[in-house]
């Protein structure tokens, strides 16, 4: 067999794979979003995964770094994340491989109420996440135009400052509408080696809208350390595969201002 050939049979079976899968994409990490925020910059780290597999870290477990900046009522974050033994092989000089999957999202809020002395905020925020496969560069090396899986929230929030003596804990709760659609579908069907990958023209043709809510903490100490915590739950899919998933999701932060 030659390198061509070989090069050629694996393409086509990471597209099929990829159709396989484009109807499977289940989050796994809540979306933090609590409206208490002030002028600064953090990095922060978190770890999720559904509720249905309780608290032991496992194939699902899914994990995320990111940036968040805030200037005044303006407030931004940007988050790349993928599972956790993907992570873990990765840091450990394993290759990448067209079944890898990342998440690239970002948000921004807008802060209409609170801030300063006032122990309650609300919010409304906007998003956009976007899931980028390894399959996406070797598809682009044989000219084949591959569809991207992305979801856009657009909601609301509210926080509550809780004085605890020297802590000072922030409780949020958020609703959101999650449009999710396949984006950048080929005009037709692409041909890989005579073998037509069906499916990927006709990903794009629907879009899902889903209601999921989320309710979640943040205890900064000390100005510079925050820890939060999320639960986050509502549907996902359409149609008949439509379902309701339930993630949490703990993580810590460092930085200078950002929380209140």
């Amino acid at each position: 067999m030659t390198g061509r050939i070989r090069a050629g049979t694996a393409l086509v079976a990471g597209l099929l794979g990829f159709v396989a899968q484009a109807a499977a994409q289940i989050p796994g990490m809540p979306l933090f979003t609590n409206p208490r925020y002030g002028t600064g910059i953090r990095v922060h780290a978190d770890i999720g995964q559904p509720t249905e597999a309780g608290t032991s870290v496992g194939d699902v477990t899914v994990v995320q770094g990111g940036v968040t900046f805030a200037l005044g009522p303006v407030g931004i974050g940007a988050n790349v994340g993928t599972s956790l033994r993907r992570f873990q092989a990765l840091a450990s000089g394993d290759t990448l491989d067209y079944t890898d999957n990342f998440t690239g999202s970002a948000i921004a809020q807008l802060r209409l109420l609170g801030g300063g002395v006032n122990p309650l905020s609300v919010s409304v925020f906007g998003g956009a996440s976007a899931d980028i496969t390894a399959i996406e560069v070797v598809a682009q090396s044989a000219n084949v135009k591959l569809p991207r899986f992305m979801n856009f929230p657009v909601g609301a929030a509210a926080g509550f400052h809780l004085p605890l003596g020297p802590l000072n804990l922030n409780l949020w709760g958020a609703g959101r509408l999650v449009f999710s659609k396949y984006v950048n579908c080929p005009s037709t069907d692409p041909v890989v080696d005579g073998y037509t990958i069906t499916g990927l023209s006709t990903l794009c043709d629907t879009t899902d809208k889903n209601f999921r809510w989320a309710v979640g903490a943040d205890l900064p100490i000390l100005g510079i350390l925050s820890l939060r915590a999320a639960y986050d739950s509502g549907k996902v899919g359409s149609g008949a595969a439509k379902q309701t998933v339930s993630v949490w999701g703990v993580g810590a932060s460092i930085g200078l201002g950002g929380m209140r």
